[in-house]
């Protein structure tokens, strides 16, 4: 490989630069939402700041890979850290249980938030005390999905939430998925793709999808 030119090095000098002072004021906003995050937060904004210090002899993927990777950890901190309260009132159907007894609906529904929260952290810890890799890791924990999805699969009532309708979307066909899981699927999914682009073409590998059966 040649040696780069001035003009290059000078070039390369400012694409880093202005890496810094976008990862500067990702940081930045990413503090306003933190507190919302709990113990993940510190490491979260750590990473921002890391994911700006390139590599040694760094490529242009590897800017774009940085820009990406420090938008998404912007993102995630900004949004509220409520998707594991959300699934556990609609686990819970607290929002009509409510009705009925408003004091003890919002002290059971505190106490179940704080043990789900337990558990996910316990889960986490034991995900990052592992040397498996990101692959295996995920492998590990599909399969406890779908340990709790067959046993969703036979309870009734069963009440709609994110987190019941990917645990159900492991399961094979035999299982029995509730009427409104086809519409909760296609939600949650929409919605985590976001473009109409990337919509469309999900959809259309569903249809062409062929069993070979």
């Amino acid at each position: 490989m040649s040696p780069l030119s001035n003009a290059e090095k000078q070039a390369r000098h400012r694409k880093k630069e202005e890496l810094q002072r976008f990862a500067e004021q990702c940081f930045r906003d990413a503090q306003i939402g933190a507190i919302r995050h709990g113990a993940n937060a510190p490491a979260m904004l750590a990473q921002i700041k890391q994911m700006a210090d390139l590599p040694s002899g760094w490529t242009n993927e590897d800017l774009e890979l940085a820009v990406e990777r420090i938008q998404q950890l912007r993102m995630d901190l900004i949004n509220p850290n409520n998707d594991l309260d959300n699934d556990v009132h609609d686990a819970l159907d607290s929002f009509n249980e409510w009705k009925k007894a408003p004091a003890k609906v919002r002290i059971d529904t505190e106490k179940a938030i704080q043990d789900t929260r337990n558990l996910a952290s316990h889960l986490i810890s034991a995900v990052e005390l592992t040397k498996l890799s990101n692959g295996e890791r995920a492998a590990a924990l599909v399969e406890a999905l779908r340990h709790v999805g067959r046993s969703l699969a036979n309870e009734r009532p069963l009440h709609r939430s994110d987190a019941n309708t990917v645990c159900l979307a492991t399961l094979p066909p035999q299982y029995r998925r509730p009427d409104w899981f086809a519409e909760s699927f296609a939600k949650y999914m929409a919605f985590r793709l976001g473009t109409e682009e990337a919509k469309e073409d999900l959809g259309q590998k569903i249809i062409d999808y062929d069993f070979g059966i």
